[in-house]
Order: C-alpha cells, then sequence, then structure tokens
C-alpha cells in the first residue's frame, strides 16, 4: 500500500495495520503506573516506524496518542513523488488547518514531497496549494516535528 493510503486510514484501520505491544513505563503517575502495561508501543512494518507513548495511565489514550505520532511520522518520513497540481486541494480554509484536522498528515506528506522534489523550495508548496509562502511556513510551525522535516530538507538542499 502506498503511503497516503495509510494517511488516509481512520485510526481503527491504521492500528489493525500495526503491531501493538504493551510495556510497563516509568516516570510519574502514581504507583498504578509501573504495576500495568499502560505503555503502547506500535510498529508499521511495512515502512519501519515504531511509536512509542507512555505519557497517560490509560491504554487508550496512549493508543490515540501513538496513532496520531504514527501518521506524523508517516508524513515526515517517508517521501513520495509529489502528485501534480491539479490533484492537490488544500484541506483547511481561509489559508489555515489545525492539527488536530484528520487531513493534516496528508496535508504535511504532500507539501513536504514537493519541497523535496524542488530542492527545499517552499514557494512550489505554496503555489501548489494556493497559499502564501509565508502562509505555509506558519501552517508546518504548528507541529514540531513537522517544521523540523521542513527545516532539514531546506538545509540538506542549500548545503548541495
Amino acid at each position: 500500500m502506498h503511503r497516503d493510503t495509510y494517511l488516509q486510514m481512520p485510526l481503527n484501520e491504521l492500528l489493525k495495520a500495526c503491531s501493538i505491544k504493551g510495556f510497563r513505563s516509568g516516570g510519574p503517575g502514581g504507583q498504578h503506573r509501573n504495576k500495568t502495561n499502560t505503555g503502547v508501543s506500535l510498529k508499521l512494518v511495512k515502512f519501519g516506524i515504531e511509536i512509542k507513548s507512555s505519557e497517560s495511565r490509560s491504554v487508550t489514550e496512549n493508543k490515540t496518542r501513538a496513532l496520531h505520532r504514527m501518521q506524523i511520522a508517516l508524513a515526515t518520513e517517508i517521501r513520495e513523488n509529489p502528485l501534480p497540481p491539479e490533484k492537490l486541494k488544500f484541506p483547511g480554509s481561509q489559508g489555515r488547518i489545525h492539527p488536530s484536522n484528520s487531513l493534516f498528515p496528508l496535508f504535511v506528506a504532500q507539501v513536504l514531497d514537493i519541497i523535496s522534489s524542488h530542492r527545499g523550495d517552499i514557494k512550489s508548496a505554496a503555489t501548489a496549494f494556493k497559499l502564501s509562502p509565508s502562509a505555509l511556513q506558519r501552517i508546518l510551525r504548528q507541529n514540531k516535528k513537522v517544521f523540523e522535516k521542513f527545516q532539514e530538507l531546506r538545509k540538506k538542499n542549500k548545503s548541495i
């Protein structure tokens, strides 16, 4: 399956595509934290991505957090050939999209594909989605991992 297929899956379908392991984790959370396996480790074997979450004492919350992290990891780490601009549509409105939007990881993946294929140039990605470069950069800044990947792509291509 293609990366974008995984990014468009509902979270419960993505969970089925991953191998799941529970683990005990240290840190804050009281006496129950270390007595139960509340930590969650998800692995998407096809791409070799493993994500862990253990912030909460709830397995369900940790699974949800891990799934969202898995989507962002797929979007930032796996590069594909960019789609033609006529097939791209900005999933937000008025130049904004919130990271909680279910289409945010797919949008980020498509933006990073374009930036990567255009040697770190954000203008080409902004033009493809009918955004200004500054609006696109503001969107990418909303997620630390996404913005770090964007900076890495720009830096890598400037040194060539």
